[in-house]
């Protein structure tokens, strides 16, 4: 079984920068990517409805794919429906992504920081309980910024004015606020990371969760003794939307470590 891919999936091409991060990290695991651009964005969905789409994406994973593991590489994703997938696959490990409000919290100086997120995420209990664990108990005031849009402008390709109209938008309110961290709450928005930090003052630290959800998967592989030694590993990218604009969008961003995707037909 150690030779068998790991699942990623995301709404579209968020998750790329947590798939690169494994692929660094554990360059002898073969990974599986599936974008389900045809649902994107999850941000706008309700709870039920997310839930439905995850399990029928493992379902897809499990069965056309013998994933050993699955990441989920959203953040709406995670905080909607991590445990439920969880109880419905308990012998699959299943790991998420979470806002980096701890971390960024322990880095604080002033106490303030900002979580930049869709909807879904900053309303959901999930995020309420991380604040709550690990900010409030530092004494850190967390501004929660969902950011209406951002996911859909990034979709459309990262070179793209709208996209630092649309970061203006919600960093300016920010200004003045003291704030010193601001986590990127959502896997699409560490695709755009430079320019978050170029809008930014400096001495604000921007934090994502890229590497350490990649250490999270080194962990549970080694745990449970999954780890593979493949040097024949492969990178396998499938869509269910239009693959021209797909592969167009991520050609850049995983440079030579990308083969063109397949379309499939998700139920």
């Amino acid at each position: 079984m150690s030779d068998q891919p790991i699942g990623v999936f995301d709404s579209g091409i968020g998750g790329l920068g947590i798939f690169k991060a494994i692929q660094k990290l554990l360059p002898y695991e073969s990974l599986i990517y599936f974008a389900d651009r045809d649902r994107c964005p999850y941000g706008s969905k309700t709870q039920e409805e997310i839930r439905a789409i995850t399990k029928s994406i493992t379902v897809y994973l499990l069965d056309e794919h013998k994933v050993k593991m699955v990441v989920a590489a959203c953040n709406t994703a995670t905080v909607s429906s991590i445990e439920y997938l969880r109880e419905q696959f308990p012998e699959l490990p299943i790991i998420g992504v979470v806002p980096v409000i701890k971390p960024a919290s322990l880095l604080s100086q002033t106490g303030k920081i900002a979580c930049l997120a869709t909807d879904a995420t900053v309303k959901s209990e999930a995020q309420a309980n991380l604040i709550q664990d690990y900010a409030v108990g530092q004494d850190v005031e967390v501004y929660n910024i969902a950011c209406h849009g951002l996911v859909e402008l990034i979709e459309k390709g990262l070179e793209n004015d709208e996209i630092t109209e649309k970061l203006k938008e919600y960093l300016n309110p920010l200004s003045g606020r003291e704030i010193d961290a601001i986590a990127l709450g959502c896997t699409h928005y560490t695709l755009i990371r430079p320019e978050v930090e170029r809008l930014v003052p400096e001495g604000i630290r921007v934090m994502d969760s890229n590497e350490p959800v990649a250490k999270q998967v080194k962990r549970v592989l080694t745990e449970g003794d999954l780890l593979s030694q493949n040097q024949d590993r492969q990178y396998q990218y499938f869509v269910n939307g239009d693959t021209a604009h797909f592969n167009s969008l991520v050609q850049p961003i995983l440079n030579g470590l990308f083969s063109e995707a397949q379309r499939v037909q998700m139920p």
